[in-house]
């Protein structure tokens, strides 16, 4: 896929193309993916939530102290900060969860949970992008004990960390004890600002050590992890060189990304709890190569069963398999497996698992609208096992869990958009199901009110007995 430098300026081109595209191509129907070696139909989709548009992050954390995962979710757009709360014990998962609002945001792009104060309960941390009505950076809403937390009034905006505020274009942010000091620290990484065009990069916050500070928003203090980085988007911690803390891995791709900056990076972690913490980290470079549509998300797990752990990117046509060959160096063996046409598109989510509780590693898969077009006859969200001992390039087959929703809406912002997928036993019968989160993909009805068609849901496996 040839990069894009702004989506918006360039929509009409991609909409001529789209337009030949889908004239002259061929229609894949369900009969002959099926002949592909899925042979199953859809997983049962339930909606959890759908109040809204644009659900973004998928955060997952135990507000209510019942035991379940609840998700907070930001919605890009109505600028919104929300949790879905899990039903519970006594609950019917399959209609849809409470949903509360806790607060508000300028373009708010992703949240996490984590207890940022140290009282017990858990907090909001999100980071947001360009708004032209409200501040941006990263903030915190406090949260209160648990038996409050389903009014949205206990929660409390603590406002945004002053060292973040306007400072790039937050894309992705996740709560983690970097130095190991018992305090629940922050990372945050994204793309350049387009207004001031500043970097977002890569970046860790650190919390305040005594406990009394943590509220005081202004002694938290920035560290640049890589402030040239420019695309901080879906960035996962995994400890790459296997010495018993935390790395980072993160596809560098997004829009204003050159192709001769396209990569797949991890930057080494100087050492938990050490002064070169606060500096830059080393970067080690996996892969360069331009074939990334914009903000590619890393799949990182063991694939293989050797020991050591691999990463897993996406393409519009194959997934590149990273097998870990040693760790000293660290040391890779790109593998390219092909993706069967049913699952050729854009994509973004990808994700290691096991599905089917074989004992292996398999690789769940989603894909994205294309500036508002997404055909029929793709499965949107997949999952793919390989056979034998060790994956290879054509020793796979490819299930379907969901069929795509086809649309040409016309326009660059609405469609099929997968964003997210986490793995739990939603229903508690002993399998792994699949929690998403699908933005854009709505309707318009009553003029110009937008009616969401997936939002957050949940796949229920039937696989394992």
């Amino acid at each position: 896929m040839n990069k894009i430098t702004d989506p918006t300026e360039t929509f009409k081109i991609w909409l001529t193309i789209i337009m030949i595209i889908s004239i002259t191509s061929r229609s894949y129907g369900q009969e002959s993916q099926l002949g592909c070696g899925t042979g199953e139909i859809e997983w049962p989709m339930h909606h959890i939530d759908n109040a809204l548009y644009n659900h973004n992050s998928l955060s997952p954390g135990d507000v209510d102290k019942d035991g379940f995962t609840d998700y907070a979710v930001i919605h890009e757009g109505p600028d919104k900060y929300t949790i879905v709360f899990h039903p519970g014990k006594d609950g019917d998962v399959r209609k849809p969860w409470k949903k509360v609002t806790i607060g508000e945001g300028g373009n708010p792009e992703y949240s996490y949970f984590g207890d940022f104060d140290g009282d017990g309960n858990l907090d909001v941390v999100g980071c947001g992008g360009y708004s032209r009505k409200l501040p941006t950076g990263v903030k915190i809403f406090w949260g209160p004990d648990s038996s409050r937390v389903f009014n949205g009034s206990t929660w409390t905006d603590g406002g945004y960390i002053p060292g973040t505020k306007d400072r790039g274009h937050f894309l992705y942010i996740e709560s983690r004890d970097i130095n190991d000091n018992g305090a629940t620290d922050i990372v945050a990484g994204g793309r350049v600002h387009k207004v001031n065009h500043t970097k977002a990069g890569l970046i860790w916050i650190e919390a305040p050590s005594n406990k009394s500070d943590r509220r005081d928003l202004s002694k938290w203090k920035v560290h640049d992890i890589d402030s040239n980085l420019l695309s901080g988007h879906g960035f996962v911690f995994v400890d790459i060189d296997q010495d018993g803390d935390d790395d980072i891995a993160v596809a560098n791709a997004d829009w204003d990304t050159s192709d001769s900056e396209e990569r797949v990076l991890w930057y080494e972690n100087p050492r938990t709890g050490s002064a070169k913490q606060k500096q830059p980290w080393p970067m080690h470079v996996v892969y360069s190569g331009h074939e990334f549509f914009p903000k590619p998300q890393v799949a990182v797990g063991d694939l293989d069963g050797d020991g050591l752990t691999d990463l897993c990117v996406q393409t519009d046509s194959h997934i590149f398999y990273f097998k870990k060959m040693g760790l000293e160096p660290v040391s890779w063996k790109r593998i390219v497996i092909n993706k069967p046409e049913v699952a050729r598109w854009v994509s973004r989510p990808t994700k290691m698992a096991d599905i089917n509780n074989d004992g292996k590693m398999d690789i769940v898969g989603m894909l994205i609208h294309n500036y508002g077009y997404m055909p029929s006859g793709k499965t949107s969200v997949f999952w793919m096992e390989y056979s034998g001992n060790e994956p290879g390039t054509d020793n796979w087959t490819t299930h379907v869990i969901k069929w795509s929703d086809p649309l040409f809406s016309g326009k660059p912002f609405q469609g099929e958009k997968w964003d997210h997928c986490r793995f739990d036993d939603v229903d508690k019968d002993g399998d792994l199901d699949i929690v998403g989160n699908c933005e854009e993909h709505y309707k318009f009805v009553s003029g110009k009110q937008k009616q969401t068609l997936v939002g957050v849901v949940w796949f229920e496996n039937k696989l394992v007995p």
